[in-house]
């Protein structure tokens, strides 16, 4: 399990690099066709919203792996510390219960759209494709919700900052 989310975490971390160099390229693109051509290079704009789209799910995974989630820290202290590890591998569970769910929601929100042909603005090409880094995202973080579960010594540390 441990190899197999190495990859996955490469995978994600290669699919949001590209994907946040392609809205720098598309946007600087479009300053410099407008500041020294007095052109816009059409559709740029939004095929930039969609690689920010798919950068940020990405970000999701990419968050979910590095154990980096904002989350309140006021109750870490509620448990008696025998209780710790069981109720961190419970909030794991809890957590991974929640992305499967909202990964089965998605599913049929990006179902859908691909039954009905919902078509972006000003490009009109099919959003679905957009859409299904949604469910992927959500389901991917889930696994590794399970796999932390299943097997904490793969749940890396949170970097917590001290007041």
């Amino acid at each position: 399990m441990a190899a197999f989310l190495r990859i996955l975490l490469k995978f994600e971390s290669f699919v949001a690099a590209v994907a946040y160099a392609l809205v720098a390229m598309l946007l600087l693109g479009e300053i410099v066709a407008r500041e020294v051509f007095a052109e816009t290079i059409w559709g740029s704009q939004k095929m930039a919203v969609f690689a920010a789209i798919y950068a940020g799910f990405m970000g999701l995974t990419l968050a979910t792996a590095a154990n980096s989630h904002l989350r309140p820290q006021f109750a870490d202290n509620w448990w008696p510390g025998h209780l710790h590890r069981a109720v961190e591998r419970f909030g794991d569970v809890i957590s991974c219960l929640i992305f499967w769910g909202l990964g089965l929601a998605a599913i049929s929100y990006v179902g859908d759209s691909y039954f009905y042909g919902d078509r972006a603005a000003v490009l009109y090409n099919p959003l679905w494709w957009i859409q299904v880094v949604i469910p992927y995202s959500l389901f991917s973080s889930g696994l590794r919700h399970f796999a932390f579960a299943t097997q904490p010594a793969l749940k890396p540390k949170p970097m917590l900052l001290e007041s």
